[in-house]
Protein backbone atom coordinates (compact mmCIF):
# COMPACT_ATOMS: atom_id res chain seq x y z
CA UNK A 1 0.00 0.00 0.00
CA UNK A 2 2.90 2.26 -0.13
CA UNK A 3 2.07 3.06 -3.43
CA UNK A 4 -0.80 4.79 -1.70
CA UNK A 5 1.40 7.61 -0.58
CA UNK A 6 1.76 8.63 -3.90
CA UNK A 7 -2.10 9.23 -4.93
CA UNK A 8 -2.02 12.66 -4.69
CA UNK A 9 0.51 13.27 -7.00
CA UNK A 10 -0.79 10.56 -9.58
CA UNK A 11 -4.01 11.48 -9.80
CA UNK A 12 -2.91 15.26 -10.43
CA UNK A 13 -0.49 13.98 -13.44
CA UNK A 14 -3.77 11.99 -14.85
CA UNK A 15 -5.57 14.77 -14.30
CA UNK A 16 -3.27 17.01 -15.99
CA UNK A 17 -2.50 14.57 -19.60
CA UNK A 18 -6.33 14.40 -19.58
CA UNK A 19 -7.09 17.98 -19.45
CA UNK A 20 -4.21 18.42 -22.49
CA UNK A 21 -5.50 15.84 -24.41
CA UNK A 22 -8.85 16.53 -24.04
CA UNK A 23 -9.88 19.97 -23.21
CA UNK A 24 -10.43 23.53 -24.96
CA UNK A 25 -6.92 25.20 -24.86
CA UNK A 26 -7.77 27.62 -27.51
CA UNK A 27 -10.62 29.59 -25.48
CA UNK A 28 -8.93 28.61 -22.09
CA UNK A 29 -8.58 32.55 -21.30
CA UNK A 30 -12.82 31.70 -21.78
CA UNK A 31 -12.16 30.01 -18.71
CA UNK A 32 -9.29 31.53 -16.46
CA UNK A 33 -11.26 33.46 -14.41
CA UNK A 34 -13.83 30.89 -13.31
CA UNK A 35 -9.98 29.07 -12.62
CA UNK A 36 -8.76 32.06 -10.53
CA UNK A 37 -12.60 32.22 -8.48
CA UNK A 38 -12.54 28.35 -7.77
CA UNK A 39 -8.80 29.05 -6.09
CA UNK A 40 -9.58 32.34 -4.32
CA UNK A 41 -13.28 30.56 -2.75
CA UNK A 42 -10.54 27.51 -1.63
CA UNK A 43 -8.12 30.08 -0.42
CA UNK A 44 -10.91 31.85 1.58
CA UNK A 45 -11.82 28.32 3.01
CA UNK A 46 -7.85 27.69 4.03
CA UNK A 47 -7.86 30.94 5.69
CA UNK A 48 -11.17 30.88 7.40
CA UNK A 49 -10.81 27.04 8.43
CA UNK A 50 -6.75 27.01 9.43
CA UNK A 51 -7.18 26.80 12.76
CA UNK A 52 -10.58 25.17 13.27
CA UNK A 53 -9.85 22.33 10.42
CA UNK A 54 -13.17 20.60 8.97
CA UNK A 55 -10.91 18.27 7.21
CA UNK A 56 -6.85 16.84 7.26
CA UNK A 57 -4.48 16.54 4.03
CA UNK A 58 -1.85 13.70 5.72
CA UNK A 59 1.57 13.71 4.90
CA UNK A 60 2.45 12.07 1.25
CA UNK A 61 5.61 11.31 -0.42
CA UNK A 62 5.55 14.61 -1.94
CA UNK A 63 3.49 17.10 0.04
CA UNK A 64 4.75 16.38 3.87
CA UNK A 65 1.48 18.60 5.46
CA UNK A 66 -1.75 20.17 5.26
CA UNK A 67 -1.09 23.32 4.10
CA UNK A 68 1.28 22.01 1.01
CA UNK A 69 -1.08 19.52 -0.14
CA UNK A 70 -4.11 22.36 0.03
CA UNK A 71 -1.60 24.22 -2.45
CA UNK A 72 -0.91 21.80 -4.30
CA UNK A 73 -5.01 21.44 -5.01
CA UNK A 74 -5.48 24.44 -5.63
CA UNK A 75 -2.65 25.80 -8.12
CA UNK A 76 -1.66 22.25 -9.50
CA UNK A 77 -4.67 19.84 -9.37
CA UNK A 78 -7.65 21.92 -9.88
CA UNK A 79 -6.82 24.15 -12.71
CA UNK A 80 -6.88 21.15 -15.39
CA UNK A 81 -9.80 19.64 -13.60
CA UNK A 82 -12.05 22.66 -13.39
CA UNK A 83 -10.62 23.50 -17.56
CA UNK A 84 -11.64 19.44 -18.55
CA UNK A 85 -14.87 20.13 -16.32
CA UNK A 86 -15.71 23.26 -18.77
CA UNK A 87 -14.83 22.23 -21.84
CA UNK A 88 -17.18 19.78 -21.48
CA UNK A 89 -20.39 20.81 -20.03
CA UNK A 90 -23.58 20.68 -22.17
CA UNK A 91 -23.91 24.23 -22.03
CA UNK A 92 -26.77 24.40 -25.02
CA UNK A 93 -28.34 20.69 -23.45
CA UNK A 94 -31.64 20.98 -21.40
CA UNK A 95 -31.53 21.46 -17.79
CA UNK A 96 -31.89 17.95 -16.87
CA UNK A 97 -28.88 17.27 -19.16
CA UNK A 98 -27.01 19.97 -17.69
CA UNK A 99 -28.12 18.49 -13.84
CA UNK A 100 -26.83 14.94 -15.06
CA UNK A 101 -23.48 16.49 -15.93
CA UNK A 102 -23.35 18.29 -12.76
CA UNK A 103 -24.30 14.58 -10.71
CA UNK A 104 -21.74 12.79 -12.74
CA UNK A 105 -18.94 14.89 -11.73
CA UNK A 106 -20.09 15.20 -7.73
CA UNK A 107 -20.48 11.55 -7.72
CA UNK A 108 -16.72 10.98 -9.60
CA UNK A 109 -15.19 13.66 -6.73
CA UNK A 110 -16.99 12.18 -4.26
CA UNK A 111 -15.85 8.83 -4.63
CA UNK A 112 -12.44 9.86 -5.10
CA UNK A 113 -12.43 11.89 -1.75
CA UNK A 114 -14.18 8.70 -0.37
CA UNK A 115 -11.03 7.05 -1.19
CA UNK A 116 -8.83 9.16 0.62
CA UNK A 117 -10.56 9.07 3.43
CA UNK A 118 -10.66 5.41 3.57
CA UNK A 119 -6.94 4.95 2.26
CA UNK A 120 -6.75 8.01 5.78
CA UNK A 121 -5.10 10.58 3.00
CA UNK A 122 -7.80 12.78 4.22
CA UNK A 123 -9.98 13.02 8.07
CA UNK A 124 -13.13 14.51 8.72
CA UNK A 125 -13.01 16.98 11.78
CA UNK A 126 -14.94 19.47 13.65
CA UNK A 127 -18.29 18.31 12.09
CA UNK A 128 -17.90 17.89 8.76
CA UNK A 129 -18.90 14.20 6.95
CA UNK A 130 -18.77 12.41 3.60
CA UNK A 131 -21.87 13.87 3.20
CA UNK A 132 -21.12 17.53 3.47
CA UNK A 133 -18.24 17.09 1.31
CA UNK A 134 -20.91 15.54 -1.38
CA UNK A 135 -23.01 18.50 -1.05
CA UNK A 136 -20.00 21.06 -1.30
CA UNK A 137 -18.65 19.37 -4.31
CA UNK A 138 -22.73 19.40 -6.45
CA UNK A 139 -21.76 23.24 -5.42
CA UNK A 140 -18.63 24.14 -6.13
CA UNK A 141 -19.42 22.08 -9.90
CA UNK A 142 -22.48 24.19 -10.02
CA UNK A 143 -20.68 27.55 -8.88
CA UNK A 144 -18.13 26.54 -11.50
CA UNK A 145 -20.32 26.29 -14.12
CA UNK A 146 -22.79 29.56 -12.95
CA UNK A 147 -19.71 31.90 -12.48
CA UNK A 148 -19.04 31.83 -16.23
CA UNK A 149 -22.42 33.73 -16.67
CA UNK A 150 -23.19 35.20 -13.73
CA UNK A 151 -19.76 36.08 -11.82
CA UNK A 152 -21.43 38.58 -9.56
CA UNK A 153 -24.50 36.52 -8.50
CA UNK A 154 -21.72 33.52 -7.94
CA UNK A 155 -19.77 35.36 -5.58
CA UNK A 156 -22.82 36.20 -3.61
CA UNK A 157 -24.37 32.99 -3.40
CA UNK A 158 -20.77 31.72 -2.09
CA UNK A 159 -21.26 34.47 0.24
CA UNK A 160 -24.04 33.10 1.84
CA UNK A 161 -22.41 30.03 1.97
CA UNK A 162 -19.94 30.77 3.50
CA UNK A 163 -21.43 32.73 6.30
CA UNK A 164 -23.93 29.91 6.76
CA UNK A 165 -21.44 27.55 7.33
CA UNK A 166 -19.24 29.86 9.43
CA UNK A 167 -22.35 29.63 11.64
CA UNK A 168 -23.15 25.82 11.31
CA UNK A 169 -19.71 24.71 12.26
CA UNK A 170 -18.99 27.29 14.73
CA UNK A 171 -15.82 28.45 12.87
CA UNK A 172 -14.61 30.85 15.00
CA UNK A 173 -13.56 33.59 12.86
CA UNK A 174 -12.89 36.17 16.02
CA UNK A 175 -9.99 34.15 16.67
CA UNK A 176 -8.03 35.10 13.15
CA UNK A 177 -5.20 36.64 12.87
Amino acid sequence: MEFIKYITVILTFITIIVAWRFSDWRNWRKYYSTILFTIALNLTVTLLTYNHSLWYFHETVFLPNHVLTDFWMKYVYFPPLILIYLSHYPFKKNLIKQAGYILIWTLLWGAVEGFYVLVELTTYHNGWTMGWSAIIWMLIFVFIRLHLTRPLLTWFLCFLLTVFMIGYFNIPITELK
